[in-house]
């Protein structure tokens, strides 16, 4: 496939999406940096999702609609990224939308400057029709790369490098790296993004807003789920075989690991809490799946007695959590 160098491949995966997809496209329309394509990868719905997604087909040259039978959010950015011609890549929710002309030139001009591999904007969330700021990359962005407090605010505590929007890819660092998303209903950006660091891309940052995010209700993050647990240690297993699998060290990434298992039992938790009238034993029996699952028994073990990785750590929650991990083994 011929790469359109400077070329920007927006991939946009819809599903029941009819009430925001316009605004999500006309954003993107109006980007003054005009070397883009875009794909609308619609999977089948219950709106008008398919019909928007057809009309911008046809009236744009540089708008394609693909149609798949295939569900799940992960298979629709891969078929994206099949298609794509770009020399960029370009993830978005067909429920965010970019929130000015210039968000594409910024990406461009930075990522041509240093070569980068991920260019990482910050964001502002919409909640309620109010545009509130989310916490700045410099939280964590101005750590060392190969820090545990990179890693730990980066992809959890902070959390802007877990999420695939808001970013600018380079195609060809994908694609030498065979990096492509899991079928996991969610949170297969956070492997997806996690392996891209494994892979050691080089990271860019900017300080302008590169995507508002909606606070969608309707959207799986925000759904109450019991096989919740399945997912979580399943992306946490699938993470390590995929280390072992493509020879990284992974001792040195085993924080990773543990910090999702962690975050994902007590995500949970307090999802079964709330949903079960605010039960103290909903909360135990959460943390009893994670703790007799192979890789979360792992983790729990590391994480209540790892002295090597708790000093580099200086947020307060690393202390919650080796204090939770030592009472549940007990």
């Amino acid at each position: 496939m011929t790469v359109n160098k400077g070329k920007i491949s927006a991939i946009i995966p819809v599903y029941n999406a009819e009430k925001y997809l316009a605004q999500a496209i006309e954003s993107i329309i109006a980007q003054s940096y005009i070397s883009w394509e875009m794909f609308l990868v619609v999977s089948e719905s219950e709106d008008r999702s398919v019909e928007i997604a057809e009309k911008y087909s046809r009236e744009y040259d540089n708008i394609y609609l693909i149609i798949t039978e295939e569900r799940g959010i992960g298979c629709a950015r891969n078929r994206g990224l099949e298609k794509s011609t770009g020399e960029y890549i370009l993830f978005m929710d067909a429920d965010d939308y970019l929130p000015d002309r210039e968000v594409f030139q910024r990406y461009i001009n930075i990522a041509d400057k240093i070569n980068s591999d991920i260019v990482v904007s910050n964001y502002a969330r919409l909640w309620n029709e109010k545009l509130l700021p989310a916490t700045s990359h410099s939280e964590f962005s101005r750590f060392e790369r190969d820090s545990e407090e990179f890693r730990f605010r980066g992809f959890f505590s902070v959390g802007t490098l877990s999420y695939v929007w808001g970013k600018l890819y380079r195609k060809s660092f994908l694609d030498q790296n065979r990096i492509a998303f899991s079928e996991y209903p969610y949170a297969e950006d956070k492997l997806f993004n996690m392996q891209c660091y494994v892979c050691g891309a080089k990271y860019a940052f900017i300080e302008q807003i590169g995507n508002v995010y909606r606070k969608n209700e309707d959207s799986v993050s925000y759904k109450y789920n019991p096989e919740s647990s399945r997912c979580w240690l399943g992306i946490a297993q699938t993470f390590k075989n995929w280390m072992e699998e493509e020879g990284k060290d992974v001792e040195q990434y085993e924080g990773l690991i543990q910090y999702t298992v962690f975050f994902a039992s007590f995500f949970d938790a307090k999802m079964e809490y709330q949903k079960r009238r605010k039960s103290i034993w909903m909360i135990w029996k959460i943390l009893r799946i994670y703790g007799n699952d192979s890789i979360g028994k792992d983790c729990f073990a590391k994480l209540a007695c790892d002295k090597k990785r708790i000093p580099q750590l200086n947020q307060k929650i690393w202390r919650i959590v080796t204090v939770s991990y030592t009472h549940l083994r007990a």
